[in-house]
Formats: structure tokens, C-alpha cells, sequence
């Protein structure tokens, strides 16, 4: 009697799976993008990426795309994700939700509180990027399957975070972070932006995954909001610039000319930059630049082993920097809109100034005057000091 009570008091103890699902009975979604509507006024076009686990078990067909999308409609995302089972077989989950493309257009009009539901609800992480898509839908960019990456998901935030290590111009924003910057005193913001870097030949996915040279989702500048209305780009190196001004740029390469069509290429290993509000005696914005650099090329007969011309490119790129900063602070001043966080910086330095004049912030950033100082120092020249000679 004794073993039998024991037996069954284990048994009590043995808890079944009441909410276990299995991974075939699941639409994980991994991506959405939100456009403009096209079948009704004000609403938005959501597009549901979702994963095939199928395709990505070493057992399974390798016949399929890895990833479908489920376009729907509605007024609302959290409406739109009901909706979205009419059309998408399995129980919808987007626990896996990696990243959200939100088109320019819809990005122009204001993100007022679209972003409210990823921090309202609790299936949803905070922590996955947020991108604009530029020149073209959210929906067509989800929908371009490339030789390399199969997943537009993961080749979206791959090449991002690629470029973010290699070269500076984009950014992985987290959504809590975009949703902070719309929402703070004094700092507004930046967001990457992405395109296909040419039209599709084709309807057909798989004609531009047998294509050698495949349509391709790229890198394509950075997005500059007022607010939380989209109002101009930063393109090509005042992207970089504009991260390297937030102290967020971890290796770059800069062009400095040395002749006619001739230049040296810097290699910063490493930067900092801080910045400040100087009140007098004239509101100035101030920034103060560090960067270590070597030598990775040059098309230019000088010899680095000499410390005068060594002393010389230092200043040539520290010049060029400090010209590119300028001119990247100006843009935002154009558009009224403080990107980089001078007013936030001022509130936490000077908050009874803040308190006073932080209504008309924009103003005063705009007619600020621009203080820039660049330490750039080079450490290396390479494994050889001067260049082959041409005979």
C-alpha cells in the first residue's frame, strides 16, 4: 500500500505541457513590414514574414523558400495581425520578431504612436531594429530572396551589422531606443535607411537567386526625423559622419587627396567624440573628436618614414574630418532638428536653462554657431614606408 501511494504521489508531481505546442502547428513571424494602404484611407498595408521551419531542418525539402509573406490591411497593427489568420495557416506568433521595415512614405506622414503596440504588448520583444525602407515598399524589400542570405530578414540586419563594424553608415536601432528618441526632450531621431539596389528582372524569386548579379537589398543612408515625421537623409559620408559625431562609429576608412585624383586611405581603428553645449558668449555647439588611425593605402610617392609628411597627412585628415562634421551639423540645423542630442546634454548640464528655453530649442540650435576640434593620430603606416617605384 505504501509503494502504491508513493507511485502516486510522484505521479501528482509529473506536470504535463498544458501550453505546449509543436513547432509545425506555429506561423512564426520573424519580420513585418508597414506601408501605406491601398485599399482604404488612412491605413496601413502589413506585411507578416514568416518562417518555414521545414526548410531549415537539415531533414527537410529543399525544394521551398524558407520564409512566406502574408500581406493584409487595416487601420491598426494589432487589428491587422488578427486579421492576418485569415490567410496565414498556423497560430500566429511573433515571440520571434527580429525586425520591422516601415516604409518613407508612411515615415513622412509621422510614426506618431504606430510604434505603440511593441511596447504595449507582452509577446513582443523591444530589443529588434527598426529600418526605413527608402524609394519602395516595405512589402517589395521583404519579398527579395538573395543568393547569399535566403532570408530577407537576416540579410537586412547581416548587412547592416556588417556595414556598422566595417564602415559606419548604418546603425542597428533597437525599436525601445527609436521609441525613446521620438518621445525625449532635446534629442531626435536617426534611423537606417535601405533599398533594393536595382529592379527586379523578374516576378519570379528564384530567376534573381540563379542571377550572377542579383537584386540586392543595400545600405542606403540615414533617415532624419523631426518629431516623428521623416524630414531628409544623410547619404554617403555624412551618414558615417553623423554616427562618428554620436561616438558610434567602430572602424571607418577615410579618403584624404594627396595629388590629382590621387589619395591615402586612413583606417580609424578606433573613436570617440563628445559633445557640448556652450551657452557663452554665444550659443555654440561644440564637438571634440579622437581618432587612432593607419595607413592602408596610398597612391601618392611619399615616405612615410619621413615625420614631417607623416605630421602633414595627419593635419590633411584632420581637416577633411572636421569639414565633414561641420557640414553634417549644418543639414540638421537647415531642418531644425537636433539629431545628435545637444539639448539633451544641455537638460542633464544646465537644466534650469533647459527648463527655460527648451520650447524654443529648435530655434536656437538652429543659429547655434559650430566649434569642431579633431585629434587624429596615426599610429601605423604600414609594413612599408614608401611605395613601389613604376620603371
Amino acid at each position: 500500500m505504501k509503494k502504491i501511494c508513493k507511485i502516486l504521489l510522484i505521479m501528482m508531481l509529473l506536470t504535463g505541457c498544458s501550453n505546449y505546442r509543436e513547432l509545425n502547428e506555429l506561423g512564426l513571424i520573424v519580420a513585418m513590414g508597414i506601408d501605406p494602404a491601398k485599399n482604404m484611407e488612412n491605413g496601413y498595408r502589413i506585411t507578416f514574414q514568416v518562417i518555414n521551419p521545414s526548410q531549415l531542418s537539415p531533414t527537410g525539402s529543399t525544394s521551398g523558400l524558407p520564409i512566406t509573406n502574408y500581406t493584409v490591411e487595416s487601420n491598426t497593427l494589432v487589428d491587422a495581425y488578427r486579421i492576418a489568420s485569415n490567410i496565414i495557416p498556423r497560430e500566429n506568433d511573433v515571440s520571434h520578431l527580429s525586425l520591422v521595415v516601415i516604409s518613407e512614405s508612411v515615415a513622412r506622414k509621422g510614426l506618431k504612436l504606430l510604434l505603440d503596440p511593441f511596447v504595449r504588448g507582452k509577446q513582443t520583444r523591444t530589443t529588434f531594429p527598426v529600418f526605413i525602407a527608402r524609394g519602395d515598399s516595405a512589402e517589395n524589400i521583404l519579398g527579395v530572396v538573395e543568393p547569399l542570405e535566403s532570408n530577407p530578414t537576416k540579410s537586412i540586419k547581416s548587412t547592416s551589422e556588417n556595414n556598422q563594424t566595417m564602415y559606419g553608415l548604418a546603425k542597428i536601432t533597437p525599436i525601445h531606443e527609436a521609441i525613446s528618441s521620438i518621445s525625449s526632450e532635446g534629442k531626435e531621431l536617426l534611423l537606417t535607411g535601405i533599398q533594393l539596389n536595382k529592379e527586379l528582372t523578374s516576378s519570379n524569386q528564384t530567376d534573381n537567386l540563379n542571377n550572377i548579379k542579383p537584386a540586392l537589398i543595400e545600405v542606403s543612408g540615414l533617415a532624419i526625423f523631426k518629431k516623428d515625421k521623416l524630414v531628409g537623409w544623410y547619404d554617403g559620408e555624412l551618414a558615417r559622419t553623423a554616427h562618428l559625431i554620436l561616438s558610434e562609429v567602430e572602424s571607418s576608412s577615410f579618403l584624404v587627396p594627396c595629388g590629382e585624383g590621387d589619395h591615402i586611405t586612413f583606417t580609424a581603428k578606433r573613436s570617440n567624440s563628445k559633445i557640448n553645449t556652450v551657452l557663452k558668449p554665444t550659443p555654440t555647439l561644440r564637438v571634440d573628436v579622437g581618432l587612432t588611425n593607419e595607413i592602408s593605402e596610398t597612391s601618392c610617392y611619399l615616405d612615410f618614414s619621413n615625420a614631417q609628411v607623416l605630421d602633414r597627412v595627419e593635419k590633411d585628415l584632420e581637416k577633411k574630418i572636421k569639414e565633414e562634421i561641420e557640414n553634417t551639423i549644418k543639414i540638421s540645423q537647415d531642418q531644425g532638428t537636433d539629431v545628435f542630442g545637444f539639448g539633451n546634454k544641455l537638460n542633464k548640464e544646465n537644466p534650469n536653462y533647459w527648463k527655460k528655453h527648451k520650447k524654443e530649442w529648435d530655434s536656437i540650435y538652429s543659429d547655434a554657431k559650430i566649434e569642431v576640434h579633431v585629434n587624429a593620430t596615426l599610429i601605423d603606416s604600414g609594413l612599408s614606408s614608401k611605395p613601389y617605384q613604376i620603371r
